[in-house]
């Protein structure tokens, strides 16, 4: 018969190898899907995004970028990964009190609230009852996190940010939950500058042990991330992140994205990126790579990262601008 202790090895071993992580720390954390990242932009350009953050996506990464944004924006986005595992996530983005200019032709806020929720499924994974290659039917598994973001700008310069989270997992009959937070720095060393240069750094995934057996659970994989970002024209941004989880070894990321006006309101945007957080995969991996458009009221973005021999994952995302 199976045993919880089969039931949440199999979970850790599905959304270990989602994530790229289990072949370096196997069973070191819960909650893996929690490092799946967010927007198609973002996911274009490696995940490098701590120090950028402009967008409603933002409270994933770096959560004090909130007050970036012009206006409120609600934004949606798909990856579909490999084996039949997809992953969702919803985030909407609301600043209030403007307060400035923090660069030029962009509204600063003082405030912003968030609201995310971040979706894993599994299904029709084979049931095994003993030694036997014939499945006894199938079951499902889904992980999800429940978010809530607050971002303060203190002034022109420093903005911070903090999430709380509500973390939930079912595999079959069994579930497990877990609180977290997220804590985010975000400071501008040039705020009045047409070519502006921000510094970053967030924790990730602070929380309680999570797992399906009270007397066998796991730390959530607390991520520590540092970045700069600069742009040194309005055509061309780059991201340059320092992380590191704690089930995993110290890893850099970097994404740039160049942007050119093809019409009066359609941008084009393409993306590139690495990151050596998946450098022990086997085949392609590390790299990634993207393309948007964007719009005076909304932006399509697309991503691609391959994940060697796991197969590639597909990212898209659709922001809407109120």
């Amino acid at each position: 018969m199976r045993t919880p202790k089969t039931t949440a090895a199999l979970s850790c071993l599905l959304l270990g190898a989602a994530t790229g992580a289990f072949a370096a720390a196997s069973g070191t954390s819960g909650a893996q899907f929690l490092k799946l990242g967010a927007g198609a932009r973002a996911g274009a350009m490696a995940d490098a995004f701590t120090a950028l953050a402009d967008d409603a996506f933002a409270a994933y990464y770096n959560p004090a970028g909130l007050v970036q944004l012009a206006r409120p924006q609600l934004g949606g986005a798909h990856s579909a990964l490999f084996q039949g595992v997809s992953y969702q996530s919803l985030n909407f983005a609301f600043p209030f009190s403007a307060s400035g200019v923090a660069r030029a032709g962009e509204a600063r806020h003082r405030h912003a609230f968030g609201g995310a929720i971040y979706y894993l499924g599994v299904g029709d994974i084979e049931r095994r009852t003993g030694d036997s290659t014939t499945p006894a039917g199938t079951f499902n598994s889904a992980d999800a996190a429940y978010a809530l973001s607050y971002a303060y700008a203190a002034n022109s310069r420093l903005s911070l940010g903090v999430t709380g989270k509500y973390i939930s997992q079912t595999l079959d009959t069994y579930s497990a939950n877990a609180f977290a937070a997220d804590l985010g720095a975000l400071y501008r060393l040039n705020p009045e500058s047409e070519r502006p240069v921000t510094a970053g750094a967030a924790i990730r995934h602070i929380g309680s042990r999570i797992g399906y057996v009270s007397t066998q659970t796991d730390p959530l994989p607390t991520t520590y991330v540092v970045g700069l970002a600069a742009a040194p024209s309005r055509a061309f941004v780059a991201d340059l992140d320092l992380g590191k989880p704690r089930d995993g070894s110290l890893f850099v990321a970097l994404g740039a994205q160049a942007r050119k006006s093809l019409t009066e309101n359609v941008t084009g945007a393409f993306r590139f990126g690495y990151t050596s957080a998946r450098k022990d995969n086997e085949g392609l991996n590390g790299v990634s790579a993207g393309a948007g458009l964007s719009f005076p009221k909304a932006s399509f973005d697309f991503a691609w990262t391959p994940f060697g021999t796991l197969g590639d994952a597909f990212r898209f995302s659709l922001l809407i601008k109120f």
